[in-house]
């Protein structure tokens, strides 16, 4: 409108440029005033995209249909919001579990937990099975078990045939397995071993069942008597062991539970009163060991 207004208008002589610069300036002064008043405008009546929360704010605008062009170069509004912003989910405020870290203390469960629960172990699980209470679940144990041996002895026997517990276990329906294996490996030259072995269980377990939460039970102590006395069963042994169970916990994203606080005093032995030979535990212990496995389970949601 300024440029028709003042299109056929003439000035000459130093006067009238005088009064073409005069005239230049009240309008320009006059446009820069309406910019301020629109700014003004827009400032007294805050847009919804300016009440936004700070989390939408900062989200990343890159398709907005509200750009502005500067040089031929589409720049996004600071505060323009994502057209599916109103649809995105938070991450989770928990975060991934972290598998190298025991399973922490949860609600009591139900015994019924156990309904589709597997425990492989060795003469301490077989006195677990008989003094924990908890006969609803499945067992697969044997005196002298190893994790070798899980793979090539015939320990069980399904339809009346003798088998490996590892074949007995396909046969078998189950959601959770608990495992405790390493008293009768304490004696093994390299630990390494002993762990390669375990990890094997664990994915054969995993081919069996993908879904099955597989929970590593930590070797429980021996009392102090035996310890000391005992240059291979002995409670540093048996802690290195646990420190290379916890290592296998990570590394194949299982869930590792301490089970050994449940029964150890406060030197990390099991009290005299609480085995029958210093490894074995007596009915009450069994009780505390089944008493923690209670206490310290976790959920697993599967997706759809």
């Amino acid at each position: 409108m300024r440029n028709k207004k003042w299109k056929n208008v003439k000035f000459s002589g130093a006067a009238g440029r005088r009064l073409m610069a005069l005239l230049l300036a009240a309008g320009i002064a006059a446009s820069a005033s309406g910019c301020s008043a629109d700014a003004r405008a827009t400032d007294e009546q805050p847009s919804q995209k300016e009440t936004q929360t700070q989390s939408d704010a900062e989200q990343p605008n890159p398709g907005s249909q509200e750009e502005e062009e500067v040089d031929g170069i589409k720049e996004p509004e600071l505060n323009e919001e994502p057209e599916d912003s109103k649809d995105t989910v938070p991450p989770s405020e928990t975060g991934p579990y972290d598998f190298s870290q025991s399973v922490p203390e949860s609600a009591e469960v139900e015994n019924s937990y156990f309904d589709d629960a597997v425990f492989i172990g060795n003469s301490r699980t077989e006195g677990f099975k008989l003094y924990s209470g908890l006969s609803n679940a499945q067992y697969y144990t044997a005196i002298g078990l190893m994790v070798d041996t899980i793979f090539t002895k015939p320990y069980a026997t399904v339809d009346g045939e003798k088998t490996t517990i590892m074949e007995a276990l396909k046969t078998t329906e189950f959601s959770k397995v608990y495992i405790m294996l390493g008293m009768n490996e304490l004696g093994w030259v390299y630990g390494s071993v002993y762990q390669e072995y375990y990890g094997r269980i664990i994915d054969a377990i995993r081919e069996i069942n993908p879904d099955a939460v597989i929970y590593i039970q930590s070797i429980l102590p021996v009392s102090a008597e035996k310890s000391e006395s005992d240059q291979i069963y002995n409670n540093e042994r048996i802690n290195e062991f646990n420190s290379l169970l916890r290592e296998l916990a990570e590394e194949k994203e299982v869930y590792y539970v301490d089970v050994a606080q449940a029964v150890s005093d406060e030197n990390g032995c099991l009290p005299e009163d609480g085995s029958f030979d210093g490894v074995h535990l007596t009915p009450e212990y069994c009780g505390k060991w089944r008493d923690y496995l209670k206490t310290h389970t976790v959920t697993v949601e599967c997706a759809d």
